[in-house]
């Protein structure tokens, strides 16, 4: 008999929802994590006092992440902040509260661009798609699946979700904007080649759900651990997956890294999608053509953030940046993502996002509070950032450079916070080296696969999944497996995974 009915391997957000959801079927369930806390790309840290969430700043619930943490006991038990964003340049200064805000404020700054109308026309038509399909609490296309009601609510869209779901036809509609730099901004903001359906949609998203755990990421996800063992299943910290096979008997065997063989009927792999192929299960089984796709697809940015902790309340810095726990500060329009070929001082060109969640955040000691400065960045930048590689501990070079990148973003932050520097108390840095030490991510990448749809081994793949895998009681799970990456798609993914290792339909309603 095998130890477990099922092996959930990686407790991000993902994983935390699929063993949540399998413990609460009565199914005999592990959970293992190679850190000593649950959250992956999404977990926090404290630091003399200070809490500051390591990677995600805040996420969107699109009527699927409200509902399943609902479901699942969690959603109520969180007080949730409603992010409000602020867009910043030499040219306009403006708060996300509506489409209609955006190309006013867009439209003051260049009076003279004759692009906008038509341009926000289209933006409009996906908001309003976006608006027809969900609310933050509810995605009845998903949560009470009817394959008749689906098609009749999706039909009407289909050919211009075709057209929208590429990057290509984003070029094509910001093509209407003559002013040669605005036009290159609102091209390329966001991940890179980002299709034109998400740099629409996140106008709308923006404006109404985007949402942030009060008290940090880290204690929202030690929740997520606390349902799944009060559902009586069982967590190892400190628990790193080395292999991943077959035996004899027909049950899966996850050897860890210290050697320890523990069995099951089935594995969920909820963690890294070329650590998978790679080694834990093998190349072997993949075949060479996929092998190769995987290992050379491009992977969403990673991030570099310096982490603040500042002698200033949060009322006080609450209001230097006007109220937005999200402001954005563009010191130019060039949008740059950076690479192993990038100049020594990129980053103090690049865009920066300032976040900071307010008095309701329970952040900091009292009379302080924290900030989070972040941008994007390469984990082969200079050379591993003088690191040489991902090998730890780390290079003096290495820690040098990173303090040296931090105060240049904080030279940035301090357009939009004056004296920034002189109210320090704690700085840290995290660069894109960090997220892979901490989570295990290839390249300390932020979102899984790139979203290029031309590119993606996840978007022409039948389904828009890779859930499946060669070994025939494994599968992958999290945003490296469902279409396109991010929270959404692995709270999504947790629960389909868990569904199929259930016996359930895939899209089985909520509290079926």
């Amino acid at each position: 008999m095998a130890d477990y009915d099922v092996i959930v391997v990686g407790a991000g957000i993902a994983g935390s929802v699929c063993a949540n959801y399998l413990a609460r079927e009565g199914k005999r369930t592990l959970l293992l994590e190679q850190n000593h806390q649950a959250g992956g790309n999404m977990s926090g840290f404290t630091r003399r006092g200070f809490t500051f969430d390591a990677g995600d700043q805040s996420f969107e619930s699109l009527g699927i992440v409200f509902p399943i943490l609902e479901d699942l006991g969690v959603y109520d038990q969180q007080d949730w902040i409603k992010c409000r964003y602020r867009m910043v340049s030499e040219d306009f200064d403006f708060f996300i509260d509506s489409i209609d805000a955006v190309e006013d404020a867009l439209r003051t700054a260049f009076p003279r661009e004759p692009g906008f109308g038509q341009l926000f026309a289209e933006i409009r038509e996906v908001s309003r798609f976006l608006d027809r399909v969900y609310t933050p609490r509810s995605f009845p296309l998903l949560h009470d699946f009817h394959p008749a009601r689906a098609a009749r609510a999706i039909l009407p869209w289909l050919p211009r979700l075709k057209r929208w779901s590429t990057f290509r036809y984003r070029e094509k509609a910001c093509s209407l904007i003559q002013d040669k730099r605005l036009r290159h901004w609102l091209t390329n903001i966001g991940y890179y080649r980002m299709p034109y359906l998400f740099f629409a949609g996140f106008w709308h998203l923006w404006s109404s759900d985007y949402w942030y755990p009060a008290g940090g990421m880290q204690a929202f996800h030690n929740r997520l651990v606390d349902a799944y063992t009060g559902s009586g299943g069982e967590v190892r910290f400190n628990t790193r997956v080395a292999r991943i096979r077959d035996s004899a008997s027909r049950e899966v065997v996850v050897t860890t890294a210290e050697g320890m063989e523990i069995s099951a009927s089935k594995v969920i792999y909820a963690g890294d999608y070329r650590a998978l192929v790679d080694s834990i299960i093998g190349p072997e089984q993949f075949g060479a053509p996929l092998v190769g796709r995987l290992r050379d697809t491009r992977l969403t940015e990673g991030l570099v953030s310096v982490y603040l902790g500042l002698d200033m309340d949060d009322e006080e810095l609450s209001r230097i940046l006007g109220g937005a726990h999200h402001p954005f500060y563009f010191p130019n329009y060039e949008v740059i993502f950076p690479d192993e070929n990038s100049p020594e001082a990129v980053h103090r060109d690049m865009w920066v996002a300032l976040n900071h969640f307010g008095p309701r955040s329970v952040s900091a000691p009292p009379g302080k509070s924290t900030l989070t400065v972040q941008t994007y960045s390469s984990w082969s930048w200079q050379k591993y950032w003088r690191n040489g590689g991902d090998s730890f501990p780390r290079t003096q070079e290495y820690r040098e450079l990173k303090e040296r990148v931090g105060y240049e973003l904080v030279g940035t932050a301090e357009q939009l916070v004056p004296g920034l520097r002189n109210r320090i108390e704690f700085m840290d840095v995290g660069s894109p080296l960090s997220l892979k030490r901490f989570t295990l991510n290839s390249e300390g990448s932020s979102g899984g696969w790139c979203y290029d749809d031309q590119v993606s081994p996840v978007f022409r793949f039948p389904g828009l999944n890779r859930i499946r895998t060669p070994l025939r009681n494994v599968y992958a799970c999290g945003h490296y497996a469902l279409w396109p990456g991010g929270v959404i798609s692995a709270v999504q993914c947790g629960r389909i995974v868990a569904n199929l290792a259930s016996g359930k339909k895939i899209l089985a309603p909520l509290g079926s």
